[in-house]
């Protein structure tokens, strides 16, 4: 990735006539880039003419990235709600609040943009407005979809926190609340670094929803890895948290004790594995673009032809131990014998077929020991989904098995071609839509 994909630049300007001091020392023509996208390019309704600026105090974003700081660097929870729905339709009133840019309000008008991060890269999503409002004084016109760099993000909107600050005291403005709350972050110490972060990737406010957690926030920091315990957070429903993890232990005690008699072959994973390591390529980028040639790598290596069922029980396999908590849906490693993954719920064939091509993304690319697949949709979620799609019901194969055009399929063709391949019509829709329609 490039340095810099996202960058906000400001320009201070007069303002004499506002009256908000905070807001009158602060006054900036403001844009903010994504790469070579302007977020801010907006047409003016008084002239009708466009623009990549808008006029407004920086001192509101500065205020809601220090308050929302902790959420904008671990909570990955929007992602399920962009993926699912168009737009940000999704989105809950409080996720908007906590990731969206235009939450910065104080009466001006910001971008229709969220920030969503993911570990080591953050995704930015833009939406033009449909039509102009009547008391808005600007309408925003660009629409983007990007995966960039979290520590340009990050570094960006401390950027502008510290810039903030020191045009307040240039001006003599203060005490403010943003000083408040920016010193309360710049003084925590790793421990309670440690906390804040893992309460807002359980989608709890670090300072006014965690506390009757901490104790188990705390116990799943210290007994869970790093990729476990991310995902585990990603997922879990904080008010199931206690048992959830004492699941979790409990699954990943079973996988990694040796087993007592060697009652399963597993050289058919172990070849896979190997040969998927050995200078195998793929494609960096859109995680579904590198979870669907991972499969293809599969199903060429194994020599399955695209038109046959895939027998996903031949390289994993599984055991169920019920959790209360659907979002957990197993847990998995590899074990002296094949992988083992194990199920928290019944589920339909196709269903457990699905999450078992999940799970063996992960016995082929994921180093950890033990891993988890549950129903987030983070960076690596999203490659295992895809991976799954393509490796049980290959875009080819749908293909040659439609009857009518992708974009006229219908929905008992979609049940047929499910029935064959052995996974649900929902899988066949998605290998359609984004695989099929879009490439016709």
């Amino acid at each position: 990735m490039r340095d810099q994909e996202f960058r906000i630049t400001w320009e201070w300007e007069r303002a004499p006539d506002v009256r908000i001091p905070e807001h009158r020392a602060t006054w900036a023509r403001i844009e903010i880039w994504v790469g070579s996208d302007s977020v801010t390019l907006v047409e003016d309704r008084e002239s009708g003419s466009s623009r990549r600026s808008i006029y407004c105090p920086l001192y509101p974003l500065a205020e809601w990235v220090a308050y929302n700081w902790w959420f904008l660097q671990t909570d990955a929870r929007p992602a399920r709600g962009l993926s699912q729905y168009e737009g940000f339709l999704g989105l809950t009133p409080q996720l908007r609040e906590r990731h969206s840019i235009r939450s910065s309000g104080d009466g001006f008008t910001w971008p229709n943009m969220v920030i969503v991060p993911d570990g080591d890269r953050t995704h930015l999503v833009w939406q033009a407005d449909p039509s102009p409002r009547a008391d808005w004084p600007v309408r925003f016109l660009a629409s983007g979809d990007r995966w960039v760099s979290s520590a340009d993000v990050q570094r960006e909107l401390s950027a502008v926190v510290s810039a903030v600050l020191t045009r307040l005291a240039e001006q003599s403005v203060g005490p403010t609340v943003l000083r408040k709350e920016w010193d309360v972050i710049g003084n925590a110490d790793q421990d309670e670094i440690s906390f804040c972060l893992a309460a807002a990737r359980l989608g709890l406010d670090p300072y006014s929803d965690a506390e009757r957690y901490g104790d188990a926030i705390i116990q799943a920091s210290r007994s869970l890895s790093d990729d476990l315990l991310a995902d585990f957070l990603d997922a879990v429903d904080p008010d199931r948290i206690e048992t959830a993890l004492a699941w979790v232990s409990a699954a990943r005690s079973r996988i990694l004790r040796p087993p007592a008699v060697l009652v399963e072959d597993g050289e058919a994973f172990r070849r896979l594995r190997s040969e998927a390591h050995q200078g195998a390529t793929f494609p960096r980028g859109l995680p579904w673009q590198l979870g669907w040639a991972q499969a293809r790598f599969v199903r060429e290596n194994q020599h399955s032809n695209f038109l046959r069922p895939f027998e996903i029980e031949k390289y994993i396999g599984s055991d169920i131990d019920p959790v209360g908590d659907p979002d957990l849906q197993a847990i998995g490693g590899r074990t002296g014998r094949r992988p083992l993954a194990i199920l928290g719920q019944q589920r339909p064939a196709s269903s457990k077929r699905f999450t078992l091509s999940r799970a063996l993304w992960h016995c082929i690319w994921d180093d950890s020991p033990v891993f988890s697949v549950t129903s987030a949709h983070t960076y690596r979620q999203s490659i295992e989904r895809a991976f799954a799609a393509e490796l049980l019901a290959p875009a080819d194969g749908v293909s040659n098995l439609l009857e009518s055009a992708p974009e006229a399929a219908s929905d008992e063709e979609f049940e047929q071609i499910a029935e064959h391949f052995g996974v649900s019509p929902m899988v066949i829709g998605y290998q359609v839509r984004n695989q099929l329609v879009s490439h016709a």
